[in-house]
């Protein structure tokens, strides 16, 4: 998968897996629930993918693909 930010005019690309995450993402899902989409598809330790998909919504993020977004819940 290739993205390309309309800003800046880079091209990032996705490998298979991150191609999963991206897609997650447009779907609203969470970290957790991307991780363990991960985990159902591939055969993985749960602490790698954790923690390599931090490792790419982190670098997402800092090529402003992404942004960040609290969960607010009722108190």
């Amino acid at each position: 998968m290739v993205l390309l930010h309309l800003d800046t005019k880079r091209y990032f690309t996705l490998n298979s897996t991150g191609a999963v995450i991206w897609k997650s993402l447009a779907q609203g899902k969470t970290e957790d629930e991307i991780v363990s989409q991960l985990a159902d598809e591939y055969d993985a330790d749960t602490a790698h993918l954790t923690a390599s998909t931090r490792r790419l919504l982190r670098q997402l993020e800092s090529a402003a693909l992404i942004e960040r977004v609290e969960s607010g819940g009722a108190q």
